[in-house]
C-alpha cells in the first residue's frame, strides 16, 4: 500500500534537514511519516513548489560538506589514535580510506562545479562564451 503523505512545509524542512547532515535521501524517506520516493519525486518535479528543487540542491550540497567533514574528523581521529599506540590498526585504516575515498567520489559526482578534478583550463570571455585561440602564420 502506498504512503499516502501530504504536502506539508514543516516535514519538507525535516526532509531537508536530515540531507543537510549528510544522508542519503533513501535513508531519509524511509523514516516514519514521510513520504515516499515516487511522491517526493512528484513534489520536487511539481510547478506547484517550484522552490522545493532549489532547496533540494542546496541541502545536498550541505550534505556534502557534512560529510566531508565527517570525513575529515575521522581522519584526525585516526591520526591521533595511531599516535598513541606503538600499532596502528590496519583494518581500521582501510575503514578510514575508504570512507575519506567515498566522501571525495560523491562530493565530485553531486557537486562538480565546486569539487570536481580540473585537468583543463577554460577561459570565458565577458559574455561567458568560451574564448577561441587561433593559430595564423
Amino acid at each position: 500500500m502506498a504512503n499516502k503523505t501530504k504536502y506539508d512545509k514543516k516535514l519538507i524542512l525535516e526532509i531537508l534537514a536530515d540531507l543537510a547532515k549528510g544522508h542519503s535521501i533513501r535513508q531519509v524517506l524511509s523514516k516514519e511519516n514521510r513520504p515516499c520516493w515516487e511522491t517526493f519525486r512528484t513534489w520536487l518535479n511539481s510547478p506547484k513548489y517550484p522552490e522545493l528543487r532549489n532547496q533540494y540542491a542546496t541541502a545536498k550540497s550541505d550534505g556534502i560538506e557534512y560529510v566531508l567533514s565527517d570525513a575529515q574528523d575521522l581522519l584526525n581521529d585516526a591520526l591521533a589514535n595511531s599516535k598513541t599506540k606503538d600499532k596502528t590498526d590496519l583494518g581500521q585504516t582501510h575503514l578510514v580510506k575508504a570512507y575519506v575515498d567515498l566522501a571525495k567520489w560523491k562530493s565530485e559526482r553531486l557537486n562538480p562545479r565546486v569539487y570536481q578534478k580540473k585537468d583543463s583550463l577554460t577561459l570565458l570571455g565577458q559574455d561567458n562564451s568560451p574564448i577561441k585561440v587561433k593559430w595564423e602564420k
